[in-house]
C-alpha cells in the first residue's frame, strides 16, 4: 500500500514566499529590460525610415522630407512638419509638387514611425545638430534628402536648409523613467552624418554618442 506524497501547508506557504520574494527582486530587472527594448527598437525603425527616404529621393527624383507629424487617433499621420508633435511621429514624404509642404493631393506619403499615440508618453525624443565648426544648432527636426543624395536640416520646412554640414544627433528614451540614470540606461541615439547615412548606438558607445538631459 502506496502512501500519498504531496506538500503541507507549510511547505506551500514557504513555497509561495520564495516565489514572490523572487517576483519583487527581478520585476525591476523586467521592467528596465522591457523599457530599453521598446526604445532601442523604435530608434532602429527610425533609421530604417531615413535610410529609405534616402533612397526613394534617388529612386523617385524628388526631394523627400522627414519631419515630426501629428498621429491621429487611427495611427494615421496628420499636421506634417509641425515640430510641436516631435514627440508623436516622425513621417517621410516625396514633395512631388516641390512647395515644402505636404499636400495631400499630389505628394507621396512613404513611411511613418509612431512614438507616441493616443495619448501616451512612453516615448520621449530631443534632437541635438553639431556642424563642422562646432557650432550647435537649436534642434533643426526637418531633415531632407534631395535626388542627388545631398542630406540637410532646418528647424521648419520655411527656413533655409544647412546641407552637409555637421552630425544630427536623435535620443530616444523612456519618459516614464524615474530618474536621470534610468533614462540615460534605457537610451537609444540614432546619428545621420552629413552626407545622410545612418547608425544607431547606445549611450557611451562611441564619442558621438553621448547621452544629455
Amino acid at each position: 500500500m502506496f502512501r500519498q506524497q504531496g506538500l503541507t501547508l507549510i511547505e506551500l506557504l514557504v513555497v509561495m514566499a520564495l516565489a514572490a520574494i523572487t517576483a519583487v527582486i527581478a520585476l525591476p530587472e523586467m521592467v528596465h529590460w522591457a523599457a530599453t527594448r521598446r526604445v532601442v527598437a523604435q530608434a532602429e525603425r527610425l533609421a530604417n525610415l531615413i535610410r529609405f527616404a534616402r533612397h526613394e529621393a534617388v529612386r523617385l527624383n524628388l526631394p523627400v522630407y522627414i519631419c515630426p507629424v501629428q498621429i491621429r487617433k487611427d495611427g494615421n499621420p496628420d499636421q506634417y512638419c509641425d515640430t510641436r508633435y516631435l514627440n508623436q511621429g516622425i513621417a517621410a514624404f516625396a514633395d512631388a509638387d516641390r512647395n515644402r509642404a505636404y499636400t495631400r493631393k499630389t505628394d507621396l506619403p512613404l513611411r511613418t514611425v509612431i512614438f507616441n499615440s493616443n495619448g501616451s508618453d512612453t516615448l520621449a525624443s530631443r534632437i541635438a545638430v553639431t556642424g563642422f565648426s562646432g557650432s550647435a544648432y537649436a534642434q533643426d527636426p526637418v531633415w531632407l534628402f534631395q535626388p542627388d543624395g545631398r542630406f540637410g536640416h532646418a528647424p521648419d520646412v520655411s527656413a533655409p536648409f544647412a546641407f552637409s554640414d555637421g552630425l544630427v544627433k536623435i535620443i530616444l528614451t523612456d519618459s516614464r523613467a524615474d530618474t536621470q540614470q534610468q533614462r540615460r540606461q534605457r537610451a537609444a541615439i540614432v546619428l545621420i552624418d552629413h552626407s545622410g547615412r545612418v547608425s544607431t548606438c547606445r549611450p557611451d558607445d562611441n564619442p558621438r554618442c553621448s547621452y544629455t538631459e
